[in-house]
């Protein structure tokens, strides 16, 4: 089973992280297992580089883009879908700091997941601790390049 934690990134830091998302990855880790004083000093980091997430604009956004989609539920602030024919299955679970994500089987539900988010807010990053994987949603510097033209 995949896992991701998703955080909207706050456009001044995510320009200037751009091509080093791994700082902020090793950021976020730390933080998982930080006690103490060094918890509190991360979480503040934390805490001034994130967003908030407007869980109602998300909810309506997610059921608007994906009601036609075949194994689509949504219970409370918890969206699944349910690919019994591609052998793929994903739950986001939205709280207003963070997303999470499971998947499991092909990526083809999470895909569906991440394709509503790139809309939502191009300042997604996702983060699979794990297997210490990490990204953008949308790439910052294709952003930059179109702002540019």
């Amino acid at each position: 089973m995949r896992e991701y934690d998703i955080y909207i990134i706050r456009e001044d830091i995510a320009n200037d992280y751009y091509g080093l998302e791994g700082k902020l990855f090793r950021l976020f880790d730390e933080n998982r297992f930080a006690k103490g004083e060094l918890k509190n000093v991360t979480d503040n980091q934390i805490d001034f580089i994130i967003e908030p997430i407007d869980v109602i604009r998300l909810q309506r956004m997610l059921q608007k883009n994906l009601s036609g989609t075949v194994g689509y539920e949504m219970e409370d602030n918890k969206h699944f879908i349910r690919m019994k024919e591609k052998n793929s299955q994903a739950g986001l679970y939205i709280d207003e700091n963070h997303l999470t994500l499971f998947s499991e089987g092909t990526l083809d539900a999470e895909a569906c997941f991440f394709e509503v988010l790139r809309h939502y807010h191009p300042f997604f990053i996702a983060m699979e601790f794990d297997q210490r994987r990490y990204g953008w949603l949308r790439p910052v510097k294709s952003l930059e390049i179109v702002h540019q033209s």
